[in-house]
């Protein structure tokens, strides 16, 4: 659904919407960790995807227009590089949290994903970042 958004929509500040998009992947674990029924968990997961489209649509677009094309192989390994490490880093968080409740696990990691879309928020450059437009 949301590659389907974005054949439709072309946001101009494609950082900030990227952002912004991906921090929806809170909600789904915010709902589940306040106990909320599974008829209302779901339309917070189908969001949580159509953000995670969004956001990936949107970093692919800047990349693209933002590096030049000999760097676009290093950026992508950067990036390939940073997406992976939190793989592990999950692995070690979800040992070290073995003793803490269910809920308390969820609400950690909504807690993490809402502080990382509003640490990134202050960056000045994902405001700068912007899509190029056509020169008529």
């Amino acid at each position: 659904m949301g590659t389907l958004v974005c054949l439709r929509w072309k946001p101009y500040r494609l950082l900030t919407v990227a952002v912004v998009a991906a921090g929806a992947l809170a909600l789904p674990l915010a709902a589940m960790a306040c106990t909320v029924p599974l008829p209302l968990v779901l339309p917070g997961t189908a969001l949580a995807g159509v953000g995670l489209d969004v956001a990936i649509v949107a970093w692919a677009t800047a990349s693209q227009q933002r590096v030049p094309q000999a760097e676009q192989g290093r950026m992508s390994a950067f990036n390939g590089v940073g997406e992976r490490f939190a793989i592990p880093m999950g692995y070690l968080i979800a040992a070290l949290a073995h003793s803490w409740s269910s809920r308390a696990v969820l609400l950690a990691c909504a807690g993490m994903i809402a502080a990382a879309t509003v640490l990134y928020l202050c960056v000045p450059d994902v405001y700068r970042i912007n899509r190029l437009t056509e020169q008529a």
